[in-house]
């Protein structure tokens, strides 16, 4: 995993609701306009290891369903964080 700064951690953790094994809850608010939400569930679905993304944009939230034999905990984050950077430039 490449290395991240403080910053880009908390930027990504202030969008992450839940983080268990396995499953993770986001919210960010440019995930309540239909076009970036589609367009975020198929950019992660197409991650390997990700089983599932159910995004709700009424509530601008986003359940990611990953196998942890697949993709580790630390490489979600670093993926995370990268999704957190793009969906930034749609808020």
């Amino acid at each position: 995993m490449a290395k991240v700064s403080q910053l880009e951690m908390l930027s990504f953790a202030r969008y992450v609701r839940s983080f268990i094994p396995g499953r993770v809850r986001v919210r960010h608010p440019a995930l309540r306009k239909p076009a970036v939400a589609s367009e975020a569930s198929m950019r992660l679905e197409g991650i390997e290891g990700i089983r599932s993304v159910d995004v709700n944009t009424d509530t601008g939230s986003a359940l990611i369903l990953y196998r942890e034999d697949v993709l580790s905990q630390d490489d979600l984050i670093a993926e995370g964080i990268k999704w957190a950077r793009w969906l930034n430039t749609k808020s």
